[in-house]
């Protein structure tokens, strides 16, 4: 196993068969990347074997946050370099625009990919549609110095290596939100681009409402 690379994947999986087609895309990358897949049950099953991914197991069960920050900690008591850091959930895929966007926006820190959702074999849009109503309506969570309208954000993030394998995953709701949020208050520069790399199934949605408030597609979220 190399110790440095254009971007680790972090996936945590409860042994969805998709997770297959996860690390698959990945793999459809031209850069070069380590795949750090992290479960907590012995039964998981292994769909790939190679130089380019490895396999963690916790000791006790955990969220997928956990499973997160597992990895994290992993990379860096291992010593791995990256340019970025990058998460995929185990029924969801990446396109091969996905690096294109890494590459075009490379002076920013964080990297937020647009996707396309898929909801019972069909795309449904990014605008129009609610997701878990048990959040309000709209929910709005300050960023930097943006206020970002909570939606579909989920894990379509990629983050320099070496400025944010510190920040922590928590268990403070959502998830996946705060983390980004702390990314950004922490000094990180962030920009939303309209490249479509990321698809996603609806079940994985951590929003309310679907339009995107990053800031419009290809403009500076932090001015």
């Amino acid at each position: 196993m190399k110790k440095e690379y254009f971007n680790i994947f972090i996936i945590a999986t409860i042994g969805r068969t998709s997770l297959k087609e996860a690390i698959r895309s990945i793999q459809s990358q031209k850069r070069d990347h380590l795949i750090v897949v992290v479960f907590d049950d012995e039964k998981i099953v292994r769909p790939f074997i190679g130089d380019d991914i490895v396999y963690l197991k916790t000791d006790q069960h955990v969220w997928g946050e956990g499973a997160r920050q597992h990895g994290i900690n992993w990379c860096i008591a291992n010593n791995i370099k990256s340019t970025y850091l990058s998460y995929l959930d185990d029924d969801d895929t990446i396109l091969p625009s996905y690096t294109e966007s890494l590459e075009k926006y490379i002076k920013w820190d964080i990297v937020v990919h647009s996707m396309k959702i898929f909801e019972n074999g069909r795309i449904v849009p990014e605008q129009g549609y609610h997701t878990k109503p048990n959040l309000p309506e709209p929910q709005k969570i300050k960023i930097a110095t943006q206020p970002l309208v909570i939606n579909y954000i989920g894990l379509t993030y990629s983050l320099k290596w070496e400025k944010a394998k510190y920040i922590k995953w928590t268990s403070a709701v959502p998830p996946d939100f705060n983390y980004i949020n702390t990314a950004c208050k922490s000094g990180l520069n962030h920009f939303k681009t309209g490249i479509v790399s990321y698809h996603q199934h609806k079940r994985g949605l951590t929003g309310s409402h679907t339009n995107v408030k990053y800031g419009r597609h290809d403009s500076k979220l932090n001015k």
